[in-house]
């Protein structure tokens, strides 16, 4: 959960620092609030993260776009208290139905480093888009290597009213053995008529079945976009994330 939140407002004023870039960037900025309950071993625990979070995507030049992603949460409870910060970056090559390029992003969760490097695709139809992506990350702290793959389906019901679904199934290589994950989720946002201004919530559940974890995850949140409606900002570029990440709950 810590791992999928995506960007600062900090990122997203920097990237608007210009007029060209004001003018012409399509993002939004959020926060949220997410219980979750956690099992290892016949043994439950809660606890709960509060994030800010962000994004902003503009022309690099006709068919590339740049997307910026970061984001600053806390978390507190029975699962212990740390605090938890992301930053990311995407290049995109998008076509008149299609986008596909390389992310690069870097996730501290109290003190725990990890690296990330993948490539994400989407297609785009009348009111879905299809979104996958193929991920390899590095945690120096614990000297892992995971691979990972994703989908999403995300459906507009309207142009501000939007459902999603996904996927991600990781295995996780470690000295001496390797650990296997998956999880699913859903999600939903609804921008209100006239306004910037959404509502944002969630549900997911996450499984390392190797060491018998399992934790499900209700999230709520606000969210602000600029640069045009929840469709607009799908197809720009500035929500590029498929699937998540089974092991991020377990960090």
């Amino acid at each position: 959960m810590k791992l999928r939140m995506f960007a600062t407002a900090a990122v997203v004023a920097a990237a608007l620092s210009t007029p060209a870039l004001a003018q012409d960037a399509t993002g939004s900025v959020g926060v949220s609030a997410a219980t979750t309950n956690v099992e290892v071993l016949g043994v439950e625990g809660d606890g709960q993260t509060y994030g800010l979070d962000g994004s902003v995507a503009f022309k690099a030049a006709d068919a590339w776009t740049v997307t910026l992603q970061g984001a600053a949460g806390a978390n507190d409870g029975d699962l212990g208290e740390d605090e938890s910060f992301a930053i990311g970056a995407g290049l995109t090559y998008a076509a008149d139905d299609w986008r596909v390029g390389p992310t690069l992003s870097y996730a501290d969760v109290d003190g725990e480093g990890q690296w990330t490097a993948g490539v994400v695709a989407q297609k785009y139809f009348d009111t879905v888009t299809l979104s996958g992506a193929v991920n390899y990350a590095s945690i120096d702290d614990i000297d892992a290597d995971v691979w990972s793959m994703g989908g999403e389906l995300r459906y507009f019901v309207s142009d501000n009213f939007r459902v999603d679904g996904g996927a991600t199934w990781a295995v996780a290589k470690v000295p001496g053995s390797d650990v296997n994950g998956w999880n699913v989720g859903v999600d939903a946002e609804y921008q209100f008529a006239g306004t910037p201004w959404s509502l944002t919530g969630g549900y997911a559940h996450a499984e390392v079945e190797d060491v018998d974890f399992a934790a499900d995850t209700f999230s709520i949140g606000f969210r602000y976009s600029f640069g045009g409606d929840l469709k607009a900002r799908d197809r720009s570029g500035s929500d590029l994330g498929a699937g998540g990440n089974p092991f991020a709950s377990a960090l």
